[in-house]
């Protein structure tokens, strides 16, 4: 910057101006990347911009540059811990090496934004049961976008939570009562207990509270008494998920259901 340096000189009762050569005054910028005066991440590079300066994650990380993690990790809720944007990414459970890495849904927001991992699957529709009556004539197989059981399975071993959410709308359609309905786990397991109840209880959430629409039966459907009924709830025992296939029975005629399986969502780190 130029300038001109100016002097006064009080001369009793008049006043002397003189004026200087110009001159130059330089500033000088602080290289916070030189001098390790920056808080970018361990896996970012700086950059030194005028008065400031910039951090961008290094290649094969992701992040805002002041934490910056693998570009493929663990699970959502790992990937949290860089990324607080919602959208699809890709994660490795079982890490490098092992099974390949898949594409899910990181919602961010869900759960307090600990960062959940959702997995689409073909089935989630509501679909209506009827044609068979004997126990679990009628099946439902479930396939997942994009990933095998294998590698879901490798989701819930490092998730702390699992969770999938399963209703069956009946109109004198039983569940348990005679045996008519159950749900197949990921290892081929026989699940003899609906949504909201505790494994191996052969019971709805209802039959859990005691507050089914008959207090003789763990499920509202098993009332069978020609009104519409409802047992839903979420299935968490992670070991289970995610559901591989529905059975129902009882389900001829006037006897009918819907059933609805929502997202395998999996969150936390174990």
């Amino acid at each position: 910057m130029w300038c001109n340096l100016i002097f006064w000189e009080n001369l009793g009762s008049s006043v002397l101006v003189t004026i200087n050569q110009s001159c130059v005054v330089y500033s000088t910028d602080l290289n916070e990347c030189d001098g390790n005066t920056n808080d970018c991440g361990q896996h970012a590079s700086c950059t030194n911009e005028r008065g400031s300066y910039s951090c961008k994650c290094n290649h094969g990380f992701i992040g805002d540059g002041f934490k910056c993690g693998p570009f493929i990790a663990y699970s959502c809720s790992v990937k949290r811990r860089y990324v607080s944007v919602s959208g699809n990414y890709e994660i490795d459970p079982d890490g490098p090496g092992g099974l390949v890495p898949f594409t899910v849904y990181c919602d961010m927001s869900d759960k307090n934004g600990v960062g959940v991992t959702v997995v689409s699957h073909d089935s989630e529709s509501r679909t209506y049961v009827n044609g068979c009556y004997p126990r679990g004539c009628y099946s439902r197989d479930i396939h997942y976008t994009g990933v095998s059981l294998s590698q879901l399975a490798s989701l819930t071993i490092v998730s702390s939570h699992c969770e999938q959410f399963i209703k069956y709308e009946c109109y004198d359609s039983g569940i348990f009562e005679g045996g008519f309905a159950w749900w197949v786990s990921r290892d081929l397991g026989k699940m003899t207990y609906w949504g909201g109840a505790s494994p191996g209880s052969g019971k709805c959430e209802c039959g859990m509270t005691n507050s089914c629409a008959d207090p003789r039966y763990g499920c509202n459907c098993d009332k069978n008494d020609f009104v519409w009924r409802e047992d839903s709830g979420l299935l968490t025992d992670k070991t289970h998920l995610p559901v591989k296939q529905l059975r129902f029975g009882d389900a001829d005629g006037s006897n009918e259901g819907y059933h609805t399986l929502g997202k395998l969502k999996c969150y936390g780190t174990a």
